[in-house]
């Protein structure tokens, strides 16, 4: 953890193991370098036992990125991914959800089989909760990691308690999303997350953002070593 001028805390979070062998060695190299403090892991075939060995004596916190990705998809390998639209991902979302092929419920079910394998993988249950694309900051999705956090005991859940650390288009829809999840879902569940919480993508300028952070809050803020700007800012700013 990295802690600025007046007691500011920062979290750095790595995003997406698993996604990709590239991203699995990214991260690893920074959790190396003792820049990273918690990693989300994604269930998938690109967990090897030796970097599953790698993350259990690492001492970093090891939190589950719950995903709603096809298991068979190819979305896993290759760039295609990284070229999808995001208005076309939102599309894609919103009807899967209206025409109940990703109710709260089958969601639920697939992400409590995602919590399952953490558990063979690494013996233990998750640190925390995150998921792919915030999709857990859907208000009906939430409230089933919610149920889920409380029925695996896992103690945090990132989401950024007083607000979305940053001003951009996504940053302003999922602070809204927060808003109304604070006060549907969260009250009076014994959960933690951090002050605030930011996408390393969402930041303009790094010293900007850190100074206009409320003294003595603690924030998140969440890379993806696999794109190679947010490795290299890594590597040479934080390391």
């Amino acid at each position: 953890m990295i802690t600025a001028e007046k007691g500011k805390r920062i979290i750095i979070s790595a995003d997406d193991f698993g996604i990709s062998k590239l991203a699995n060695v990214k991260i690893l190299d920074g959790i190396r370098k003792k820049v990273i403090d918690r990693v989300q892991i994604m269930i998938s075939d690109n967990l090897s036992e030796d970097e599953i060995e790698d993350l259990k004596d690492s001492g970093v916190k090891l939190d589950i990125h719950l995903h709603l990705i096809r298991h068979d998809s190819d979305y896993w390998q290759g760039d295609r991914r990284l070229k999808e639209q995001a208005a076309k991902r939102l599309v894609a979302f919103g009807l899967n959800y209206l025409t109940g092929r990703k109710s709260s419920d089958k969601v639920s079910l697939q992400w409590a089989i995602q919590i399952e394998k953490f558990r063979e993988l690494f013996g233990r249950n998750p640190d925390g909760i995150g998921s792919h694309e915030y999709i857990h900051f859907f208000p009906p999705y939430l409230a089933a990691v919610l149920d889920l956090a409380e029925k695996y005991d896992i103690g945090y859940i990132r989401i950024g308690e007083k607000g979305i650390g940053f001003e951009n288009n996504i940053s302003r829809i999922l602070d809204w999303l927060r808003r109304k999840n604070m006060s549907r879902h969260w009250k009076n569940r014994k959960l933690k997350t951090s002050d605030f919480m930011a996408s390393f993508d969402w930041i303009g300028d790094w010293d900007s953002f850190i100074s206009g952070l409320p003294d003595n809050s603690e924030t998140e803020v969440v890379f993806h070593p696999e794109r190679e700007e947010e490795y290299s800012f890594i590597d040479k700013k934080l390391a």
